[in-house]
């Protein structure tokens, strides 16, 4: 099919692409990235597509965070340019395959291998321990927790995907888990964190054992996973002992989006989920 230029909405093939494509569950795991930042998070994403690429622009962290459907690095490249300043860090999530198409795409600054953990087994034999629901009153403390293992900052958002837990140590958050992203077919549990003072205690395990049963308690269908680096040994056999079963490697990979003169010219973009005009290529 010919490419007649990226377009900046998301178009009726795409979005025929996505529901169709997302009634398969371990595709959905693969893209779920894409999927998030074309569909539920979408207000706070650029998005430029045409028939042969489709890249998102997620603008509600540090550095932005692209994902892309597609097998063309030159136009993953180029695309990109319409979406961040040329010179821009960016993260990417992404399997074997599309690793590949980022490496020929970008300047490769770090790769970082991570497991997808995905849950098999019984959620009613998982036992939850002291873990409860957390909710927006909770912010500061989950914020204390962050800060004290090292954990990326908290915000409102976090409550907008599904549920939250911890474990109280009087009034000190001693634990938490929350769920990221929550899509039609799968949801990833994540910011997973135990206060130093009060390791060994079993909590970890609780907290992810809560999460599941909330989110299987909501829809039996649903498939649960979390994202657990390759070096974290000991944090892998714990996601094994709950049923959880290593799905595919994947690679957070930082990059450097490149200058005009390699990627093409880029559009101005006006402000994060907003339309803005791309000339057809």
């Amino acid at each position: 099919m010919e490419d007649n230029g990226p377009a900046r909405q998301l178009t009726p093939p795409l979005t025929c692409q996505i529901e169709a494509n997302s009634r398969d569950p371990d595709w959905t795991l693969v893209h779920f990235t894409f999927v998030a930042e074309a569909t539920t998070l979408a207000d706070d994403c650029d998005l430029v597509c045409s028939p042969a690429m489709s890249v998102a622009s997620y603008h509600g962290q540090r550095f932005p965070a692209l994902a892309f459907l597609g097998e063309s690095p030159e136009l993953l490249g180029t695309y990109a340019t319409f979406l961040v300043d040329p010179g821009s860090e960016v993260h990417v999530l992404v399997d074997s395959e599309q690793l590949a198409v980022v490496e020929q795409a970008f300047t490769v600054l770090e790769i970082k291998p991570l497991w997808q953990m995905v849950f098999r087994g019984d959620p009613a034999i998982l036992d939850p321990g002291p873990a409860v629901p957390l909710t927006l009153k909770n912010l500061p403390a989950m914020g204390v927790l962050a800060k004290k293992t090292e954990n990326s900052t908290m915000g409102e958002e976090l409550f907008e995907h599904g549920p939250a837990v911890g474990i109280w140590e009087g009034r000190t958050l001693a634990a938490m888990g929350v769920t990221r992203t929550r899509l039609a077919a799968v949801a990833e549990i994540g910011k997973i964190a135990t206060h130093p003072d009060y390791r060994g205690r079993g909590y970890t395990v609780s907290v992810i054992a809560a999460l599941v049963q909330s989110l299987l308690a909501e829809d039996a269908t649903l498939t649960v996973f979390a994202m657990v680096l390759q070096n974290q040994a000991d944090f892998i056999r714990l996601y094994e002992e709950l049923d959880f079963e290593r799905a595919r490697p994947m690679y957070l990979v930082r990059c450097l989006v490149g200058g005009e003169g390699e990627c093409g010219s880029r559009g101005d973009r006006e402000g994060k989920g907003r339309e803005i005009e791309i000339e057809s290529m």
